[in-house]
Protein backbone atom coordinates (compact mmCIF):
# COMPACT_ATOMS: atom_id res chain seq x y z
CA UNK A 1 0.00 0.00 0.00
CA UNK A 2 3.14 2.37 0.70
CA UNK A 3 4.29 2.16 -2.76
CA UNK A 4 0.56 2.86 -3.96
CA UNK A 5 0.64 6.21 -2.08
CA UNK A 6 3.47 7.30 -3.33
CA UNK A 7 2.35 6.93 -7.02
CA UNK A 8 -0.32 8.78 -6.51
CA UNK A 9 1.37 11.28 -4.40
CA UNK A 10 4.01 11.43 -7.55
CA UNK A 11 1.13 11.87 -9.75
CA UNK A 12 -0.07 15.02 -8.42
CA UNK A 13 2.72 16.57 -7.67
CA UNK A 14 3.64 16.33 -11.57
CA UNK A 15 0.74 17.06 -12.72
CA UNK A 16 -0.08 19.72 -10.04
CA UNK A 17 -2.87 22.08 -11.42
CA UNK A 18 -3.48 20.02 -14.39
CA UNK A 19 -4.92 16.93 -11.81
CA UNK A 20 -7.79 19.10 -11.85
CA UNK A 21 -8.21 19.98 -15.37
CA UNK A 22 -7.93 15.98 -15.86
CA UNK A 23 -10.34 15.23 -13.09
CA UNK A 24 -12.50 17.65 -14.74
CA UNK A 25 -12.36 15.95 -18.30
CA UNK A 26 -12.58 12.65 -16.59
CA UNK A 27 -16.13 13.41 -15.06
CA UNK A 28 -17.08 14.78 -17.97
CA UNK A 29 -16.52 11.44 -20.20
CA UNK A 30 -18.50 9.65 -17.45
CA UNK A 31 -21.75 12.27 -17.77
CA UNK A 32 -21.53 11.76 -21.33
CA UNK A 33 -21.43 8.37 -21.32
CA UNK A 34 -24.20 8.05 -18.57
CA UNK A 35 -26.27 10.17 -20.54
CA UNK A 36 -26.27 8.40 -23.85
CA UNK A 37 -26.97 5.08 -22.20
CA UNK A 38 -29.81 6.92 -19.93
CA UNK A 39 -31.01 8.58 -23.43
CA UNK A 40 -32.23 4.96 -24.43
CA UNK A 41 -35.08 4.89 -22.03
CA UNK A 42 -37.48 7.21 -24.22
CA UNK A 43 -35.50 5.96 -27.54
CA UNK A 44 -36.85 1.58 -26.11
CA UNK A 45 -40.42 3.34 -25.18
CA UNK A 46 -41.03 4.38 -29.04
CA UNK A 47 -40.11 0.45 -29.97
CA UNK A 48 -42.18 -0.56 -27.61
CA UNK A 49 -40.27 -1.48 -24.87
CA UNK A 50 -42.06 0.23 -22.01
CA UNK A 51 -40.19 1.32 -18.82
CA UNK A 52 -41.05 2.78 -15.73
CA UNK A 53 -41.13 7.15 -15.97
CA UNK A 54 -42.60 7.16 -12.48
CA UNK A 55 -39.91 4.84 -10.42
CA UNK A 56 -38.08 6.68 -8.16
CA UNK A 57 -35.99 9.96 -9.19
CA UNK A 58 -35.96 8.14 -13.06
CA UNK A 59 -38.99 9.84 -13.71
CA UNK A 60 -38.09 13.25 -13.04
CA UNK A 61 -34.58 13.24 -14.96
CA UNK A 62 -35.87 11.50 -18.00
CA UNK A 63 -39.23 13.56 -18.05
CA UNK A 64 -36.80 16.37 -17.87
CA UNK A 65 -34.86 15.03 -21.10
CA UNK A 66 -37.77 13.96 -23.03
CA UNK A 67 -39.50 17.55 -22.13
CA UNK A 68 -36.35 19.20 -23.12
CA UNK A 69 -36.21 17.16 -26.75
CA UNK A 70 -39.87 17.57 -27.31
CA UNK A 71 -42.70 15.64 -26.18
CA UNK A 72 -43.61 14.87 -29.88
CA UNK A 73 -40.27 13.94 -31.03
CA UNK A 74 -39.89 11.28 -32.76
CA UNK A 75 -37.56 8.24 -32.60
CA UNK A 76 -35.72 9.73 -35.85
CA UNK A 77 -35.24 12.41 -33.63
CA UNK A 78 -34.16 11.05 -30.61
CA UNK A 79 -31.87 8.32 -32.15
CA UNK A 80 -30.00 11.58 -33.78
CA UNK A 81 -29.83 13.31 -30.46
CA UNK A 82 -28.66 9.88 -28.87
CA UNK A 83 -25.67 9.77 -31.77
CA UNK A 84 -24.86 13.34 -31.50
CA UNK A 85 -24.13 12.68 -27.37
CA UNK A 86 -22.61 9.74 -28.09
CA UNK A 87 -20.54 11.86 -30.60
CA UNK A 88 -19.50 14.16 -27.89
CA UNK A 89 -18.54 11.13 -25.66
CA UNK A 90 -16.28 9.81 -27.90
CA UNK A 91 -14.57 12.88 -28.57
CA UNK A 92 -14.13 13.91 -24.85
CA UNK A 93 -13.04 9.95 -24.15
CA UNK A 94 -10.22 10.41 -26.89
CA UNK A 95 -9.18 13.44 -25.97
CA UNK A 96 -8.50 12.03 -22.12
CA UNK A 97 -6.71 9.16 -23.55
CA UNK A 98 -4.39 11.50 -25.14
CA UNK A 99 -3.99 14.05 -22.02
CA UNK A 100 -3.17 10.78 -20.26
CA UNK A 101 -0.84 9.21 -22.34
CA UNK A 102 1.29 12.61 -22.96
CA UNK A 103 1.15 13.13 -18.86
CA UNK A 104 2.62 9.40 -18.73
CA UNK A 105 5.29 9.92 -21.16
CA UNK A 106 6.24 13.67 -20.03
CA UNK A 107 6.33 12.04 -16.21
CA UNK A 108 8.82 9.54 -17.75
CA UNK A 109 10.75 12.12 -19.72
CA UNK A 110 10.81 13.76 -16.07
CA UNK A 111 12.19 11.31 -14.30
CA UNK A 112 14.73 10.02 -16.33
CA UNK A 113 15.95 13.95 -16.71
CA UNK A 114 16.11 14.03 -12.13
CA UNK A 115 17.98 10.51 -12.35
CA UNK A 116 20.46 11.53 -14.80
CA UNK A 117 21.32 14.86 -13.20
CA UNK A 118 21.13 13.28 -10.05
CA UNK A 119 23.58 10.62 -11.13
CA UNK A 120 26.05 13.21 -13.07
CA UNK A 121 26.23 15.97 -10.09
CA UNK A 122 26.85 12.82 -7.35
CA UNK A 123 30.16 12.47 -5.86
CA UNK A 124 32.38 10.23 -7.33
CA UNK A 125 32.16 7.34 -4.91
CA UNK A 126 28.58 7.31 -5.18
CA UNK A 127 28.93 6.39 -8.78
CA UNK A 128 32.51 4.34 -8.58
CA UNK A 129 30.35 2.45 -5.49
CA UNK A 130 27.88 1.27 -7.97
CA UNK A 131 27.64 -0.77 -11.24
CA UNK A 132 27.21 1.04 -14.78
CA UNK A 133 24.01 -0.69 -15.85
CA UNK A 134 22.44 0.17 -12.39
CA UNK A 135 22.53 3.42 -12.54
CA UNK A 136 21.53 2.39 -16.32
CA UNK A 137 18.40 0.22 -16.11
CA UNK A 138 16.98 3.12 -13.70
CA UNK A 139 16.96 5.76 -16.22
CA UNK A 140 16.49 3.22 -19.14
CA UNK A 141 13.95 0.25 -17.75
CA UNK A 142 12.72 1.57 -14.06
CA UNK A 143 11.71 4.58 -15.50
CA UNK A 144 10.14 3.15 -18.94
CA UNK A 145 7.93 1.08 -15.90
CA UNK A 146 7.05 3.96 -13.92
CA UNK A 147 5.61 5.50 -16.97
CA UNK A 148 3.74 2.39 -17.52
CA UNK A 149 2.49 2.66 -13.16
CA UNK A 150 1.76 6.14 -13.90
CA UNK A 151 -0.79 5.38 -16.64
CA UNK A 152 -2.36 3.09 -15.01
CA UNK A 153 -2.70 5.33 -12.18
CA UNK A 154 -4.70 7.42 -14.53
CA UNK A 155 -6.55 4.68 -15.81
CA UNK A 156 -7.78 3.82 -12.58
CA UNK A 157 -8.77 7.53 -11.28
CA UNK A 158 -10.89 7.54 -14.62
CA UNK A 159 -12.33 4.24 -13.80
CA UNK A 160 -13.26 5.04 -10.38
CA UNK A 161 -15.05 8.25 -11.65
CA UNK A 162 -17.01 6.60 -14.35
CA UNK A 163 -18.01 3.37 -12.29
CA UNK A 164 -19.40 5.98 -9.50
CA UNK A 165 -21.03 7.61 -11.91
CA UNK A 166 -22.66 4.29 -13.42
CA UNK A 167 -23.63 3.15 -10.12
CA UNK A 168 -25.55 6.00 -9.07
CA UNK A 169 -27.42 6.23 -12.78
CA UNK A 170 -28.07 2.29 -12.12
CA UNK A 171 -29.04 2.86 -8.45
CA UNK A 172 -31.79 5.55 -9.90
CA UNK A 173 -32.95 4.01 -12.74
CA UNK A 174 -33.01 0.15 -10.79
CA UNK A 175 -31.51 0.00 -7.28
CA UNK A 176 -32.94 -3.58 -6.46
CA UNK A 177 -30.98 -4.78 -9.81
CA UNK A 178 -27.69 -2.51 -8.81
CA UNK A 179 -27.32 -3.53 -5.38
CA UNK A 180 -27.56 -7.29 -6.37
CA UNK A 181 -24.58 -6.75 -9.10
CA UNK A 182 -22.76 -4.94 -6.15
CA UNK A 183 -22.88 -7.73 -4.00
CA UNK A 184 -21.67 -9.84 -6.90
CA UNK A 185 -19.12 -7.45 -7.87
CA UNK A 186 -17.59 -7.83 -4.18
CA UNK A 187 -17.81 -11.66 -3.83
CA UNK A 188 -15.82 -11.50 -7.39
CA UNK A 189 -13.49 -9.53 -5.72
CA UNK A 190 -13.15 -11.58 -3.16
CA UNK A 191 -12.18 -14.68 -5.15
CA UNK A 192 -10.11 -12.97 -6.90
CA UNK A 193 -7.96 -11.16 -4.77
CA UNK A 194 -5.27 -14.23 -3.88
CA UNK A 195 -3.97 -13.50 -7.43
CA UNK A 196 -3.23 -9.97 -6.60
CA UNK A 197 -0.83 -11.24 -3.85
CA UNK A 198 1.03 -13.32 -5.99
CA UNK A 199 1.38 -10.85 -9.09
CA UNK A 200 3.01 -8.63 -6.72
CA UNK A 201 5.60 -10.91 -5.35
CA UNK A 202 6.64 -11.61 -9.09
CA UNK A 203 6.85 -8.04 -9.62
CA UNK A 204 9.30 -7.29 -6.70
CA UNK A 205 11.58 -9.69 -8.60
CA UNK A 206 11.65 -8.09 -11.78
CA UNK A 207 13.52 -4.71 -10.76
CA UNK A 208 16.85 -6.43 -9.58
CA UNK A 209 16.46 -8.86 -11.72
CA UNK A 210 16.31 -6.37 -14.79
CA UNK A 211 19.50 -3.95 -13.08
CA UNK A 212 21.26 -7.45 -12.61
CA UNK A 213 20.56 -7.75 -16.32
CA UNK A 214 21.78 -4.37 -17.22
CA UNK A 215 24.76 -4.62 -15.64
CA UNK A 216 25.79 -7.97 -16.93
CA UNK A 217 25.01 -7.21 -20.08
CA UNK A 218 27.37 -3.83 -19.76
CA UNK A 219 29.95 -6.10 -18.56
CA UNK A 220 30.20 -8.62 -21.50
CA UNK A 221 29.72 -6.30 -24.05
CA UNK A 222 32.77 -4.02 -22.50
CA UNK A 223 34.92 -6.63 -22.32
CA UNK A 224 33.44 -8.72 -25.50
CA UNK A 225 37.50 -8.47 -26.55
CA UNK A 226 38.73 -10.74 -23.91
CA UNK A 227 35.58 -12.86 -24.39
CA UNK A 228 36.43 -13.50 -27.88
CA UNK A 229 40.06 -14.05 -27.64
CA UNK A 230 39.56 -16.79 -24.51
CA UNK A 231 36.76 -18.46 -26.67
CA UNK A 232 35.08 -17.59 -23.77
CA UNK A 233 31.37 -17.05 -25.25
CA UNK A 234 29.87 -19.99 -23.46
CA UNK A 235 31.22 -18.85 -20.10
CA UNK A 236 29.78 -15.56 -20.89
CA UNK A 237 26.20 -17.15 -21.71
CA UNK A 238 26.01 -19.03 -18.60
CA UNK A 239 25.00 -16.28 -16.00
CA UNK A 240 22.99 -14.08 -18.42
CA UNK A 241 20.88 -17.31 -18.94
CA UNK A 242 20.02 -17.67 -15.57
CA UNK A 243 18.89 -14.18 -15.67
CA UNK A 244 16.96 -15.15 -18.58
CA UNK A 245 14.90 -17.76 -17.15
CA UNK A 246 14.11 -16.05 -14.20
CA UNK A 247 12.92 -12.97 -15.92
CA UNK A 248 11.17 -15.52 -18.15
CA UNK A 249 9.08 -16.94 -15.20
CA UNK A 250 8.33 -13.66 -13.44
CA UNK A 251 6.87 -11.78 -16.63
CA UNK A 252 5.63 -15.34 -17.36
CA UNK A 253 3.42 -15.56 -14.11
CA UNK A 254 2.54 -11.15 -14.52
CA UNK A 255 1.16 -11.77 -18.27
CA UNK A 256 -0.93 -14.82 -16.93
CA UNK A 257 -2.46 -13.05 -13.72
CA UNK A 258 -4.32 -10.83 -15.48
CA UNK A 259 -5.97 -13.29 -18.07
CA UNK A 260 -6.79 -15.30 -15.42
CA UNK A 261 -8.19 -13.34 -13.28
CA UNK A 262 -10.57 -12.47 -16.43
CA UNK A 263 -11.49 -16.04 -17.13
CA UNK A 264 -12.91 -15.99 -13.40
CA UNK A 265 -14.72 -12.53 -13.58
CA UNK A 266 -16.46 -13.05 -17.22
CA UNK A 267 -17.65 -15.93 -16.18
CA UNK A 268 -18.94 -15.41 -12.61
CA UNK A 269 -20.28 -11.83 -14.16
CA UNK A 270 -22.20 -13.49 -16.61
CA UNK A 271 -23.72 -15.93 -14.57
CA UNK A 272 -24.43 -13.40 -12.18
CA UNK A 273 -26.31 -10.95 -15.18
CA UNK A 274 -28.13 -14.24 -16.13
CA UNK A 275 -29.87 -14.80 -13.04
CA UNK A 276 -30.18 -10.95 -11.88
CA UNK A 277 -31.90 -10.53 -15.52
CA UNK A 278 -34.54 -13.03 -14.81
CA UNK A 279 -35.13 -12.14 -11.12
CA UNK A 280 -35.24 -8.22 -11.49
CA UNK A 281 -38.06 -8.66 -14.14
CA UNK A 282 -40.37 -11.55 -12.32
CA UNK A 283 -39.59 -11.66 -9.16
CA UNK A 284 -39.16 -8.13 -8.60
CA UNK A 285 -41.44 -6.34 -11.13
CA UNK A 286 -39.14 -4.22 -12.65
CA UNK A 287 -40.09 -2.81 -16.36
CA UNK A 288 -38.39 -4.26 -19.19
CA UNK A 289 -36.80 -1.22 -20.12
CA UNK A 290 -35.16 -0.30 -17.22
CA UNK A 291 -33.44 -3.26 -16.30
CA UNK A 292 -31.88 -3.17 -20.45
CA UNK A 293 -31.12 0.40 -19.37
CA UNK A 294 -29.21 -0.83 -16.39
CA UNK A 295 -27.73 -3.69 -18.14
CA UNK A 296 -26.40 -1.45 -20.55
CA UNK A 297 -24.54 0.40 -18.02
CA UNK A 298 -23.28 -2.46 -16.33
CA UNK A 299 -22.66 -3.84 -19.81
CA UNK A 300 -20.38 -0.56 -20.23
CA UNK A 301 -18.79 -0.44 -17.00
CA UNK A 302 -17.73 -4.74 -16.74
CA UNK A 303 -14.98 -4.67 -19.50
CA UNK A 304 -13.53 -1.28 -17.74
CA UNK A 305 -13.69 -4.17 -14.58
CA UNK A 306 -11.93 -6.60 -16.26
CA UNK A 307 -9.30 -3.80 -17.75
CA UNK A 308 -9.05 -3.02 -14.12
CA UNK A 309 -7.89 -5.94 -12.71
CA UNK A 310 -5.79 -6.19 -15.64
CA UNK A 311 -4.17 -3.35 -15.32
CA UNK A 312 -3.86 -3.88 -11.49
CA UNK A 313 -2.11 -6.90 -11.71
CA UNK A 314 0.00 -5.09 -14.44
CA UNK A 315 0.71 -2.22 -11.98
CA UNK A 316 1.93 -4.69 -9.28
CA UNK A 317 4.57 -5.59 -11.63
CA UNK A 318 5.97 -2.12 -11.98
CA UNK A 319 5.03 -0.32 -8.98
CA UNK A 320 8.30 -1.40 -7.90
CA UNK A 321 9.87 0.82 -9.78
CA UNK A 322 8.58 3.58 -7.54
CA UNK A 323 11.04 2.08 -4.65
CA UNK A 324 14.28 1.04 -6.67
CA UNK A 325 14.50 4.64 -8.48
CA UNK A 326 13.42 6.57 -5.48
CA UNK A 327 15.87 4.78 -3.52
CA UNK A 328 18.89 5.91 -5.78
CA UNK A 329 17.81 9.13 -6.41
CA UNK A 330 17.77 10.01 -3.11
CA UNK A 331 21.13 8.31 -2.18
CA UNK A 332 22.26 10.01 -5.31
CA UNK A 333 21.23 13.71 -4.09
CA UNK A 334 22.53 12.76 -0.55
CA UNK A 335 26.09 12.16 -1.71
CA UNK A 336 25.68 15.51 -4.26
CA UNK A 337 28.78 17.48 -4.98
CA UNK A 338 28.21 20.96 -3.54
CA UNK A 339 27.37 24.05 -5.42
CA UNK A 340 29.07 27.17 -4.89
CA UNK A 341 28.02 30.41 -6.11
CA UNK A 342 30.62 31.96 -8.43
CA UNK A 343 32.81 32.54 -11.63
CA UNK A 344 32.32 30.22 -13.93
CA UNK A 345 35.65 30.66 -15.39
CA UNK A 346 39.04 31.61 -13.49
CA UNK A 347 40.67 34.59 -13.64
CA UNK A 348 44.32 33.40 -13.36
CA UNK A 349 47.38 35.65 -14.65
CA UNK A 350 50.53 33.70 -15.61
CA UNK A 351 53.08 32.79 -14.33
CA UNK A 352 51.21 31.14 -10.97
CA UNK A 353 51.37 28.26 -9.35
CA UNK A 354 48.88 25.20 -8.20
CA UNK A 355 50.34 24.71 -4.49
CA UNK A 356 49.16 21.48 -2.40
CA UNK A 357 49.81 22.03 1.05
CA UNK A 358 49.70 19.15 3.69
CA UNK A 359 47.03 17.44 1.82
CA UNK A 360 45.54 14.49 3.98
CA UNK A 361 42.98 11.86 2.22
CA UNK A 362 40.91 10.06 3.91
CA UNK A 363 38.44 6.71 3.35
CA UNK A 364 36.98 5.92 5.94
CA UNK A 365 39.50 4.80 8.58
CA UNK A 366 42.01 4.58 5.62
CA UNK A 367 44.76 7.24 5.13
CA UNK A 368 45.71 7.37 1.58
CA UNK A 369 47.48 10.63 0.99
CA UNK A 370 49.46 11.84 3.87
CA UNK A 371 50.84 15.46 4.41
CA UNK A 372 51.21 15.38 0.56
CA UNK A 373 52.65 19.16 -0.56
CA UNK A 374 53.67 20.08 -3.77
CA UNK A 375 54.10 22.74 -6.41
CA UNK A 376 53.40 22.69 -10.19
CA UNK A 377 54.21 25.79 -11.60
CA UNK A 378 52.52 27.70 -14.59
CA UNK A 379 53.68 27.56 -16.90
CA UNK A 380 56.22 24.57 -16.45
CA UNK A 381 55.91 20.81 -16.11
CA UNK A 382 56.12 18.45 -12.88
CA UNK A 383 56.06 14.60 -12.92
CA UNK A 384 54.82 12.33 -10.31
CA UNK A 385 55.71 8.90 -9.99
CA UNK A 386 55.84 6.30 -7.88
CA UNK A 387 54.71 2.45 -7.81
CA UNK A 388 51.27 1.19 -7.96
CA UNK A 389 49.05 1.78 -4.93
CA UNK A 390 51.69 4.73 -4.19
CA UNK A 391 48.20 6.97 -4.19
CA UNK A 392 48.51 8.89 -7.90
CA UNK A 393 45.41 8.05 -8.67
CA UNK A 394 43.56 9.40 -5.60
CA UNK A 395 45.86 12.14 -5.71
CA UNK A 396 44.80 13.01 -9.58
CA UNK A 397 41.43 12.86 -8.23
CA UNK A 398 42.02 15.40 -5.38
CA UNK A 399 43.11 17.70 -8.09
CA UNK A 400 40.10 17.31 -10.47
CA UNK A 401 37.67 17.95 -7.14
CA UNK A 402 36.74 14.54 -7.19
CA UNK A 403 37.11 13.74 -3.96
CA UNK A 404 38.04 16.42 -1.41
CA UNK A 405 41.12 16.52 1.07
CA UNK A 406 39.71 15.42 4.70
CA UNK A 407 42.83 18.29 6.02
CA UNK A 408 45.02 20.71 3.76
CA UNK A 409 44.59 23.06 1.31
CA UNK A 410 44.81 23.19 -2.62
CA UNK A 411 45.08 26.37 -4.41
CA UNK A 412 45.52 27.44 -7.75
CA UNK A 413 46.43 31.16 -7.86
CA UNK A 414 44.33 32.77 -5.42
CA UNK A 415 41.66 30.13 -5.81
CA UNK A 416 41.14 27.88 -3.72
CA UNK A 417 39.44 24.16 -4.00
CA UNK A 418 37.34 24.58 -1.15
CA UNK A 419 35.48 27.21 -1.87
CA UNK A 420 35.06 28.11 -5.59
CA UNK A 421 32.45 26.50 -8.23
CA UNK A 422 34.14 22.82 -9.51
CA UNK A 423 32.75 23.56 -12.93
CA UNK A 424 35.23 26.55 -12.90
CA UNK A 425 37.85 24.68 -11.32
CA UNK A 426 37.55 21.92 -13.92
CA UNK A 427 37.38 24.11 -16.91
CA UNK A 428 40.72 25.38 -15.43
CA UNK A 429 41.96 21.80 -15.46
CA UNK A 430 42.40 19.82 -18.86
CA UNK A 431 41.95 16.30 -17.85
CA UNK A 432 43.76 13.23 -20.09
CA UNK A 433 43.02 10.10 -18.77
CA UNK A 434 45.58 6.98 -19.00
CA UNK A 435 42.62 5.52 -21.51
CA UNK A 436 41.28 7.94 -23.69
CA UNK A 437 37.15 8.15 -23.23
CA UNK A 438 35.95 8.48 -27.11
CA UNK A 439 32.77 8.00 -28.63
CA UNK A 440 31.04 6.33 -31.48
CA UNK A 441 30.82 10.06 -33.32
CA UNK A 442 32.48 12.41 -35.38
CA UNK A 443 35.96 13.62 -34.37
CA UNK A 444 34.14 16.93 -34.41
CA UNK A 445 31.69 15.86 -31.37
CA UNK A 446 34.25 13.86 -29.28
CA UNK A 447 36.42 17.44 -29.23
CA UNK A 448 33.40 19.38 -28.07
CA UNK A 449 32.16 17.37 -25.22
CA UNK A 450 33.25 20.04 -22.61
CA UNK A 451 32.56 23.05 -24.98
CA UNK A 452 29.96 21.97 -27.42
CA UNK A 453 29.98 25.64 -29.00
CA UNK A 454 33.25 25.98 -30.11
CA UNK A 455 33.82 26.76 -33.04
CA UNK A 456 35.82 25.39 -35.87
CA UNK A 457 38.81 27.96 -35.66
CA UNK A 458 38.94 26.84 -32.13
CA UNK A 459 38.67 23.37 -32.63
CA UNK A 460 41.45 23.79 -35.35
CA UNK A 461 43.92 25.38 -33.14
CA UNK A 462 43.16 23.03 -30.29
CA UNK A 463 43.59 20.30 -32.85
CA UNK A 464 47.27 21.79 -33.70
CA UNK A 465 48.59 22.58 -30.44
CA UNK A 466 47.79 18.84 -29.65
CA UNK A 467 49.43 17.95 -32.86
CA UNK A 468 46.31 16.21 -34.08
CA UNK A 469 45.33 18.14 -37.33
CA UNK A 470 47.28 16.10 -40.12
CA UNK A 471 46.02 13.16 -38.61
CA UNK A 472 42.44 14.30 -39.21
CA UNK A 473 42.41 16.23 -42.41
CA UNK A 474 43.94 12.74 -43.58
CA UNK A 475 40.52 10.71 -42.09
CA UNK A 476 37.88 10.31 -44.98
CA UNK A 477 35.84 12.90 -44.09
CA UNK A 478 37.66 14.85 -41.93
CA UNK A 479 36.68 16.43 -38.44
CA UNK A 480 33.27 14.97 -39.45
CA UNK A 481 34.30 11.31 -39.62
CA UNK A 482 32.60 9.02 -37.28
CA UNK A 483 35.25 6.81 -35.29
CA UNK A 484 33.62 4.25 -33.69
CA UNK A 485 32.90 3.05 -30.94
CA UNK A 486 35.95 4.28 -28.37
CA UNK A 487 37.77 5.63 -31.36
CA UNK A 488 38.58 1.83 -32.29
CA UNK A 489 39.19 3.54 -36.05
CA UNK A 490 42.44 5.52 -34.77
CA UNK A 491 46.06 4.19 -33.04
CA UNK A 492 46.84 4.43 -29.79
CA UNK A 493 48.73 7.48 -30.43
CA UNK A 494 45.74 9.22 -32.31
CA UNK A 495 43.22 8.51 -30.11
CA UNK A 496 46.23 10.39 -26.85
CA UNK A 497 45.91 13.19 -29.65
CA UNK A 498 42.56 13.68 -29.99
CA UNK A 499 42.26 14.13 -25.85
CA UNK A 500 45.12 16.36 -25.68
CA UNK A 501 43.16 18.24 -27.99
CA UNK A 502 40.06 18.01 -26.16
CA UNK A 503 41.51 18.92 -23.00
CA UNK A 504 43.16 21.94 -24.85
CA UNK A 505 40.08 23.55 -26.48
CA UNK A 506 38.64 24.48 -22.88
CA UNK A 507 41.84 26.54 -22.69
CA UNK A 508 42.91 24.89 -19.31
CA UNK A 509 45.74 26.54 -16.95
CA UNK A 510 47.10 23.39 -16.05
CA UNK A 511 47.22 20.25 -18.40
CA UNK A 512 46.82 16.70 -16.37
CA UNK A 513 48.02 13.74 -17.82
CA UNK A 514 47.20 10.77 -16.07
CA UNK A 515 48.99 7.72 -17.53
CA UNK A 516 48.30 8.75 -20.57
CA UNK A 517 51.81 7.14 -22.32
CA UNK A 518 51.69 4.41 -20.78
CA UNK A 519 49.78 1.94 -23.63
CA UNK A 520 51.35 4.11 -26.24
CA UNK A 521 54.73 2.12 -28.23
CA UNK A 522 58.01 3.94 -28.00
CA UNK A 523 57.45 6.65 -31.88
CA UNK A 524 54.01 7.96 -30.29
CA UNK A 525 55.60 7.99 -26.89
CA UNK A 526 58.14 10.64 -28.56
CA UNK A 527 55.63 12.25 -30.82
CA UNK A 528 53.30 13.35 -27.44
CA UNK A 529 56.76 14.05 -25.51
CA UNK A 530 57.29 16.55 -28.29
CA UNK A 531 53.86 18.21 -28.28
CA UNK A 532 54.63 18.53 -24.68
CA UNK A 533 57.71 20.56 -24.67
CA UNK A 534 56.02 22.84 -26.64
CA UNK A 535 52.40 23.15 -24.63
CA UNK A 536 54.58 23.54 -21.09
CA UNK A 537 55.71 27.39 -22.28
CA UNK A 538 52.08 28.04 -22.57
CA UNK A 539 50.61 26.36 -19.42
CA UNK A 540 51.05 23.75 -16.62
CA UNK A 541 51.70 20.05 -17.10
CA UNK A 542 51.32 17.47 -14.81
CA UNK A 543 52.57 14.11 -16.10
CA UNK A 544 51.38 11.30 -13.09
CA UNK A 545 53.36 8.78 -14.98
CA UNK A 546 54.76 5.07 -14.81
CA UNK A 547 57.04 5.14 -17.36
CA UNK A 548 59.51 7.36 -15.85
CA UNK A 549 60.97 8.75 -19.47
CA UNK A 550 58.20 10.85 -19.74
CA UNK A 551 59.25 13.07 -16.51
CA UNK A 552 62.69 13.20 -17.93
CA UNK A 553 62.82 16.47 -18.14
CA UNK A 554 60.53 17.90 -16.09
CA UNK A 555 60.90 20.96 -13.86
CA UNK A 556 60.40 18.69 -10.74
CA UNK A 557 59.65 14.93 -10.17
CA UNK A 558 57.60 14.26 -6.76
CA UNK A 559 57.95 10.99 -5.97
CA UNK A 560 54.89 9.46 -3.55
CA UNK A 561 55.04 6.25 -1.81
CA UNK A 562 52.11 4.52 0.45
CA UNK A 563 50.71 8.03 0.39
CA UNK A 564 53.70 10.31 1.20
CA UNK A 565 56.12 12.64 -0.91
CA UNK A 566 59.13 10.69 -0.10
CA UNK A 567 61.65 13.02 -2.35
CA UNK A 568 61.71 15.47 -4.67
CA UNK A 569 63.73 17.44 -7.39
CA UNK A 570 64.90 17.63 -10.77
CA UNK A 571 66.06 14.22 -12.84
CA UNK A 572 69.53 14.70 -12.40
CA UNK A 573 69.50 15.93 -8.42
CA UNK A 574 67.31 12.38 -7.98
CA UNK A 575 69.55 10.08 -10.08
CA UNK A 576 71.69 8.98 -7.07
CA UNK A 577 71.64 5.37 -6.11
CA UNK A 578 70.02 5.86 -2.74
CA UNK A 579 67.18 7.53 -3.97
CA UNK A 580 63.85 6.43 -4.51
CA UNK A 581 63.63 7.06 -8.15
CA UNK A 582 66.91 5.58 -8.69
CA UNK A 583 65.41 2.46 -7.82
CA UNK A 584 62.46 2.38 -9.60
CA UNK A 585 64.30 3.45 -12.88
CA UNK A 586 66.80 -0.19 -12.17
CA UNK A 587 63.28 -2.03 -11.25
CA UNK A 588 61.80 -0.41 -14.67
CA UNK A 589 64.94 -0.79 -16.73
CA UNK A 590 65.43 -4.68 -15.57
CA UNK A 591 61.82 -5.35 -16.40
CA UNK A 592 62.22 -3.79 -19.95
CA UNK A 593 65.38 -6.10 -20.54
CA UNK A 594 63.88 -8.79 -19.59
CA UNK A 595 60.64 -8.47 -21.54
CA UNK A 596 59.39 -10.43 -24.50
CA UNK A 597 60.19 -7.89 -26.90
CA UNK A 598 63.93 -7.52 -25.62
CA UNK A 599 64.65 -11.27 -26.31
Amino acid sequence: MKLYLLLFRSIIGYLRWRVWALTLLMVLVSLSEGLSVTLLLPLLSRVGISYAPNQGVTGTIVSSLVAALGTSASTLYLLVVLILVALVQAALFMTLQWCMSSASRGYQRSRQSQLFHAFMRAQWEFVIGRKAGELTNAIVGESVRLAQAFYIGLYLAATSISACIYLILALIIAWQITLGLILCALLMTLAVLPLYQHSYAAGRMIAPLNAELHSVLSERFSGIKIVKATSGEEAAAIGLNQIFNKLERANARIDFFPALGRGMLEFLSFTALALIFVLGQKSLGIAPGNVIVVFALFMRLFPRVTAVQGYLHTLNGVVHSMEVTGRLQAAAEARAERVNHGPEVLSVSLPTSLVLRDVEIKFGEHEVLKQVHLTIPVPGMVGIVGSSGAGKSTLVHALLGLVMPTAGTIALSTYDLASVPFGAWRRAIGYVPQETILFHTTVRDNLTIGKPLATMAEIELAAKRAGADDFISRLPRGYDTIIGDQGVRLSGGQRQRLGIARALLMNPILLLMDEAMSALDAESEAELLSTLEELRKQMGILIVAHRLAAVRTADAIYVIEVGRVVESGTWNELMRPQSRLYALADAQSRADYWSPATL
